[in-house]
């Protein structure tokens, strides 16, 4: 995706996260959209866990043709592992990752399988920040007044 771009603060990071957690950008679509910008301005303490995302033109096309679940893996690298859960009764989708970092899971869910990696997802970060947090906060704020990527599609919510 956008490359040489600044990182977000990491509470101001980690604020973006939340807002993808608690489901308040509208859609599957502008979710994943939203986590793969957070990915291009992951903290530099986060960067070691984070995957490289597909360049963005191959991520846009996941997002426009519907492939929604094949977008959501692209949240996840070694050293984490996935499995999705699915269950004959009425019950969610259910994503877990396996995290060497964390050495415990961390489990989502959600309506599709998208929608459950992406909580998985959130939820992983949130619980890296919480067991790790006071390493990571001494990232160097961004120089610049305005770290928004200049990238080829809308990050909702990013303004």
């Amino acid at each position: 995706m956008c490359m040489n771009i600044e990182p977000l603060a990491t509470g101001v990071w980690f604020q973006r996260v939340a807002v993808i957690a608690g489901g308040e950008l509208g859609s599957i679509e502008n979710s994943l959209r939203h986590a793969a910008h957070l990915v291009q301005l992951t903290p530099f303490a986060f960067r070691r866990v984070m995957p490289p995302i597909l360049d963005e033109d191959a991520f846009e096309a996941l997002l426009e043709s519907g492939d929604y679940d094949t977008a959501a893996r692209q949240l996840f690298v070694t050293p984490t592992t996935l499995l999705i859960e699915t269950s004959s009764d009425e019950r969610p989708l259910r994503a877990v990752i396996g995290c060497a970092i964390l050495k415990r899971p961390v489990d989502g869910t959600g309506e599709s399988a998208a929608a459950a990696m992406l909580d998985a997802w959130a939820k992983w970060l949130v619980t890296l920040r919480l067991e790790f947090g006071s390493d990571l906060d001494d990232d160097p704020v961004p120089v610049s007044g305005a770290p928004i990527p200049i990238c080829k599609s809308a990050c909702p919510g990013l303004s």
